[in-house]
């Protein structure tokens, strides 16, 4: 237990020190401004677990000090004890409001003294591990928020994390002007790759053309997301024609550069379809995948574009 005394009296200072030394390891800075040092404003960390604040001192009153203390935000759950004298318990009330924890008078007794410490440093350490449990917990939710939205195998969007981004959009598009691209992609003859070379190799090859995908969409509101099987869907926030063929030409291109090896395909490589389509039609989804049967009738490797009616 770490015990960091402020007073003015080197006396009282050498008293509380000798008094506090058979439960903790006091520290006692013959200057606020060690005071300050030791309980690490500034730098925002600190191992003292209890405070005894004499109440009067000339350079700085204890309530003026508090204040400070207590602004420092790595130093909101440490314990404060108030020395004071008898005469100044009047003001207790308002050290108790400015955070003091508990309070000792002058001259003080010593197991009184032992035990009040104790006591404070106890609800030091458990305050500070429930706000580290409560904090663990709230990086384990977040985590476990995340997971629920990923694909575990290619670490993309999943389908629900596509559904919530896809809902958004549409609401984007039904109160702005902001016209927004839906572009699903489908990998060809990808149950021909699965019957030759086994589903794990089927697996690394959506990895790879996950990795693909993501290098295809630049911005951080793009969404890549795995739709379903060998589907893939691309969701671009405020993206018109000519951009989403853009992306869709780079998917192709950076595909293309890959060359991922399909014994099975004409290319002898991994190619995929693309539909696109634009906010503005009837059904989104339903246009892009239309789009989407168009590319693969034309001959796969290939995009085909959904014409909603304002174009």
């Amino acid at each position: 237990m770490n015990i960091l005394i402020i007073d003015d009296s080197p006396l009282i200072r050498a008293i509380l020190t000798r008094t506090l030394t058979p439960i903790g390891t006091p520290h006692a800075p013959d200057t606020l401004d060690g005071a300050r040092r030791a309980l690490g404003f500034g730098t925002g960390q600190s191992e003292i677990d209890v405070v005894l604040l004499d109440l009067e001192m000339p350079e700085c009153d204890g309530l003026t000090f508090l204040g400070q203390l207590r602004a420092q935000a790595h130093l909101q759950d440490l314990s404060v004890i108030m020395v004071t004298s008898t005469q100044e318990a009047e003001r207790l009330d308002d050290a108790f409001a400015a955070g003091a924890n508990d309070y000792v008078t002058k001259p003080t007794q010593d197991g009184v003294l032992r035990a009040r410490t104790l006591n404070a440093a106890r609800l030091t350490r458990a305050l500070r591990a429930a706000k580290l449990r409560e904090r663990d917990l709230a990086a384990l939710n977040a985590r476990l928020e995340q997971l629920s939205l990923t694909d575990a195998l290619t670490g993309l969007a999943n389908r629900r994390a596509f559904d919530e981004q896809y809902a958004r959009v549409l609401a984007l598009a039904a109160r702005s002007e902001v016209t927004s691209a839906l572009i699903l992609g489908d990998i060809d003859l990808f149950k021909r790759y699965n019957d030759l070379l086994g589903h794990p190799a089927g697996d690394a090859c959506l990895q790879a053309v996950a990795d693909v995908l993501r290098g295809a969409c630049r911005r951080a509101t793009d969404q890549v997301a795995r739709y379903g099987g060998e589907e893939f869907a691309l969701l671009l926030i405020d993206t018109d024609l000519s951009g989403a063929q853009r992306v869709a030409a780079r998917v192709h291109q950076l595909l293309a550069e890959a060359a991922l090896p399909h014994p099975d395909h004409p290319l002898g490589r991994v190619t995929l379809s693309l539909g696109v389509a634009l906010t503005g039609g009837a059904d989104l989804k339903q246009e892009a995948d239309q789009a989407l049967y168009r590319a693969k009738a034309q001959g796969r490797n290939c995009t085909a574009v959904a014409a909603p009616p304002h174009y």
